[in-house]
């Protein structure tokens, strides 16, 4: 379920791109295993479309990572995906500050094709013991 939208300049080739979608995509499904449906969304933006401290174009995008999951994990497990994710974005982009915002919600707000996640209670059990 992690579903991920990363806000970054532009510049960077597609190659380093793919190595850092992977790496993110490593990290995540180490911390959130199931299932195994991890999108990330790379939203590439300008100079002329970024402000900071309100100026327009005074600098590039610093990268900011939000990334919606499922509640349940450990806290030991999102501080090593963190640091991982840190660290890819940080060999890509080469840019300080680096924000990640993890929004974690419940599965009785969360649906998959018009039904509640809450209500496959297969797909409650497995993830409880997931990330157990």
């Amino acid at each position: 379920m992690p579903v991920g939208y990363l806000d970054v300049p532009t510049g960077v080739d597609v190659g380093r791109k793919r190595e850092l979608v992977k790496a993110i995509y490593d990290a995540l499904h180490e911390a959130y295993p199931f299932p195994d449906d991890t999108r990330i969304f790379l939203r590439e933006w300008p100079l002329d479309s970024v402000s900071q401290n309100g100026l327009l174009g005074s600098e590039p995008a610093r990268p900011v990572f939000i990334v919606h999951v499922p509640q349940g994990t450990k806290i030991d497990a999102k501080r090593t995906m963190l640091k991982k994710i840190n660290k890819a974005v940080a060999d890509a982009y080469r840019l300080p500050d680096f924000m990640t915002f993890l929004h974690e919600h419940p599965l009785d707000v969360v649906a998959l094709d018009g039904a509640l996640l809450s209500d496959d209670q297969q797909r409650v059990e497995d993830q409880t013991e997931a990330y157990s």
